[in-house]
């Protein structure tokens, strides 16, 4: 194989020389298919990754990894160049390469997300080829996606704080209306003495003064309504989910919650 350009290969000529090493039809996928979809940073170490049709055979070479799928007709996103897996199937391909079911469904979760891949989407992909690996885990990944857990932070909520402790899980995305505008709140809870709001804030939520302006239009609609609500950021849901549990328990408790709020499986757990 020879290059018609001086100088060192690029990015972009390596993942074109992976593809015509393999005497074939191949696509590029998983890792290498997700940076260029761009839900996966670029590592320079990090191999090229193809997917060849099952039973082809393929010369092993340093910083190439083969893989063969039986379901290749299906898996090439139509007119890309360089050839590669569709958004949708490289979520899964990431996913069933993980190291435990909580991570697959993390993967599953955090890179439908990145990647914009609808939960329909990936749910055919899992119709189609069904993995023989975290099948139920991938598939607990579109429920939230269809449920209306939308970021890492609202993901981390729910698992951490919610299940963890026993809490009640939530609705997701609540319609409500903020002076004639139809808005979303992240969590509610209707219990038999009325709803509790909680608002989930990430990184960069308020990045500017109008989203900055409808939260609080948020907030004041709540409280004249007459309806509790707290917010928490990242690092109340992530380094402190015990305290934000039983912050939560205090929070819905006097409206009739008849739960029982239980410690996590972290040592450090300690129910406040």
């Amino acid at each position: 194989m020879y290059a018609l350009f001086s100088g060192p290969a690029g990015q972009e000529a390596l993942r074109v020389a992976a593809l015509l090493a393999r005497r074939g039809v191949a696509l590029l996928s998983h890792e290498t298919a997700a940076e260029i979809h761009g839900f996966v940073r670029h590592d320079p170490e990090r191999p090229i990754h193809v997917t060849v049709p099952y039973g082809t055979s393929a010369l092993r070479s340093d910083g190439l990894a083969v893989h063969r799928s039986r379901a290749f007709a299906h898996l090439a996103l139509p007119g890309s160049a360089p050839p590669r897996v569709t958004p949708a199937h490289t979520v899964l391909d990431l996913a069933v390469a993980a190291p435990s079911a909580p991570e697959a469904m993390r993967r599953a979760h955090q890179h439908a997300l990145d990647g914009g891949v609808h939960p329909l989407a990936l749910e055919r992909a899992v119709e189609l080829r069904r993995p023989a690996r975290y099948r139920r885990a991938i598939a607990d990944a579109v429920a939230l996606l269809r449920d209306g857990v939308l970021s890492a932070l609202e993901y981390r909520y729910l698992v951490d704080v919610e299940q963890a402790h026993g809490l009640p899980v939530g609705h997701r995305q609540d319609p409500v209306l903020v002076d004639g505008v139809r808005r979303y709140e992240d969590v509610t809870y209707d219990l038999p003495g009325g709803r509790a709001i909680v608002r989930l804030d990430g990184f960069g939520h308020h990045r500017d003064s109008a989203t900055a302006l409808v939260d609080r239009r948020r907030s004041a609609t709540a409280v004249l309504a007459g309806t509790p609500s707290i917010p928490y950021g990242w690092t109340e849901v992530t380094t402190s989910p015990c305290r934000t549990a039983s912050e939560i328990e205090a929070l819905i408790r006097p409206l009739g919650w008849p739960g029982t709020l239980r410690r996590c499986s972290r040592p450090t757990c300690v129910i406040f």
